[in-house]
């Protein structure tokens, strides 16, 4: 029957399916053209003056500027519009022109070639996608058909070898299964495409639906230091990986058009040769570089960008603890504005990091730093569309009395104008040690804490970090080395907070990756080198030593059975994982007169 319907199939690929094709590619290239040549922003600024220059000659040069550039772009939505016109409608009548042989021999060509497209793309994908799926037979988002879901045709997929390779799971460590209900699998198989945004239901979905169905599965995967949970992180881990790595064409239903020219598209701008001197331009670095997203989600980053957007009091100090991503929040911004995602308020900032190492090179009196300092303010004040940058702002030096180089005094006129915009970092400590006590400071800026992130976010930067990582080095870094990473840091480094603390033992981890795997061995390894401390899994631990610990400490000392008996009691919650994590292994006072065995 299924084969009977292709001639109505190729109707519908033909014309309706065709027709929208033609329209959304029109509509992406209008988006697209409309980006590059920016007309409605021409038309926006048309008696704007370009860089500034608000003399006669400048606005006049402006104005025929920004007309011309708005001719040229409206020549331009015609001439594509009509190409677009004109393949569209010659599309649509190539199966009348074939039997006409008009003109001769092309439109046979090209309707063979359309019909082969129309085969490749109907055995090859799905009739609908999986967000197509409203009512009806979720089989229609996926080319597995009922007959393959067998085990072994299932550990055959590439894919799914690849979700068991990401869990680092052996073929012969689960255990067997026959699929015997295809319906309620593939319900299930249906319900993790949809939550880890998969377009298809694929055969790692059919997989983790049937493994995850068995009876007891947990107590099995237990022994596997896995739970059912990991294989969903690890099917959203895969699929985040097609998307990154996925070239999107100007004709596909999710194309995006993003900033092309950077934060000076309306030719605003006007240089800073002396801020240049003494600071970084992160936007620019963005625009160059790329910055990775700052994934936060308790709404710290919509925040600092409503704070940012006001028109008074829009000054932020952004405060926590090392490795807890201030810098990070700020470069994220940057990565907002050059691509497009920032508000209007911001869309044509400059976020420029000031040097404050530079800014003091070479100055030897107070006259000469204010001398620096007023020439960076007054191109500040000509440009107007530079957010001054200050990292740990409570070096600037307030409250000191008495220092030569007070650069507070000398910036305390242009942090309390409206005329400037300022972000500052620091640590909490810092805050309330230093900047608090200022009360001129904490009126001139609105403070935002950033707490440290959740192993839930930092799994998801780690996630995004391995993915880029993997596409440039070709180290491959499996998902459960990504957890291990996330709750080692979290629990045994100190010296810095999440994310930064798991980020750096995943950076330390690629370079000692083993035959170009990033394992949860090799991630364990360097946490205990980092350390100083050896990481273990309980089942590796001599259990019998560890039941046995009383009988230990008695060959050092005589009876105290109490005493050792806390003590080994608290050994053993620390080394299972029993434990408060915030509060130390155990807190013993030993009291008693010399000789009895304190020591």
């Amino acid at each position: 029957m299924k084969y009977l319907m292709l001639p109505v199939h190729l109707l519908e690929f033909w014309y309706p399916e065709g027709l929208n094709f033609f329209i959304r590619t029109w509509k992406n290239l209008m988006l697209f053209l409309e980006e590059d040549l920016a007309v409605g922003l021409m038309w926006k600024l048309l008696f704007t003056p370009l860089f500034h220059d608000a003399t006669i000659v400048g606005r006049v040069l402006s104005f025929m500027f920004r007309v011309v550039r708005i001719l040229i772009g409206l020549f331009a939505f015609c001439v594509v519009s009509a190409a677009t016109f004109a393949i569209a409608v010659y599309w649509l009548l190539v199966p009348i022109l074939a039997i006409l042989d008009t003109p001769k021999f092309v439109s046979q060509a090209l309707l063979f070639a359309g019909i082969g497209l129309f085969v490749i793309h109907k055995f090859t994908h799905p009739h609908k996608k999986v967000w197509q799926i409203k009512k009806g037979d979720f089989w229609d988002a996926s080319a597995v058909k009922k007959e393959d879901l067998a085990l072994n045709r299932l550990l055959t997929n590439k894919e799914v070898l690849d979700l068991l390779a990401n869990l680092e799971l052996p073929l012969n460590s689960f255990p067997q299964f026959e699929i015997t209900d295809a319906e309620k699998v593939g319900k299930s198989a249906f319900e993790y495409a949809k939550k880890t945004g998969s377009g298809y239901i694929g055969q790692t979905h059919f997989f983790v639906a049937a493994l995850l169905d068995i009876s007891n599965i947990e107590n099995s995967l237990l022994k596997l230091d896995l739970k059912p949970e990991d294989f969903a992180g690890a099917l959203f881990y895969l699929e985040r990986k097609k998307e990154l790595w996925r070239r999107v064409w100007l004709w596909d239903e999710d194309f995006v058009v993003h900033h092309l020219r950077g934060v000076n598209r309306g030719w605003l701008g006007a240089p800073t040769p002396t801020l240049d001197l003494v600071s970084e331009d992160l936007t620019r670095k963005a625009a160059k570089e790329g910055f990775p997203a700052f994934i936060r989600e308790n709404g710290v980053v919509e925040e600092v960008v409503n704070i940012l957007s006001q028109k008074t009091g829009r000054n932020v100090i952004i405060a926590g603890p090392p490795g807890s991503g201030k810098s990070s929040l700020i470069r994220h911004l940057a990565r907002q504005i050059v691509m497009g995602d920032a508000p209007d308020a911001l869309a044509t900032k400059r976020l420029v990091l000031l040097d404050l190492a530079k800014l003091l090179s070479g100055v030897k009196t107070q006259g000469e730093l204010a001398d620096r300092i007023k020439e960076i303010f007054e191109e500040l004040e000509f440009v107007q569309n530079v957010i001054l940058v200050i990292e740990e702002i409570h070096e600037l030096g307030v409250g000191e009395v008495g220092s030569s180089l007070n650069l507070y005094s000398l910036m305390q006129p242009y942090l309390e104008s409206d005329a400037f915009q300022f972000i500052g970092t620091t640590e909490g400590a810092s805050y309330s040690k230093i900047l608090e006590k200022n009360g001129a400071f904490a009126r001139i800026f609105r403070k935002i804490e950033l707490p440290p992130a959740t192993p839930a976010d930092t799994l998801q930067v780690l996630q995004d970090r391995a993915i880029r990582a993997q596409r440039e080095s070709k180290v491959k870094i499996s998902y459960v080395c990504l957890k291990t990473a996330v709750a080692l840091a979290q629990k045994f480094i100190r010296d810095r907070v999440l994310p930064d603390s798991a980020i750096s033992v995943l950076k330390e981890a690629q370079i000692q990756a083993v035959n170009g795997w990033v394992s949860r061995d090799v991630i364990r390894r360097v946490v205990s080198t980092r350390v100083k401390v050896p990481i273990m899994e309980v089942d590796n631990i001599d259990k019998s030593r560890l039941l046995n610990l009383e009988m230990e400490m008695h060959h050092r000392m005589i009876d105290q059975e109490q005493a050792v008996k806390l003590v080994a009691d608290s050994l053993r919650r620390s080394v299972t994982g029993l434990r408060e994590e915030e509060r130390p292994i155990g807190s013993f006072l030993f009291v008693g007169p010399t000789g009895v065995g304190k020591t």
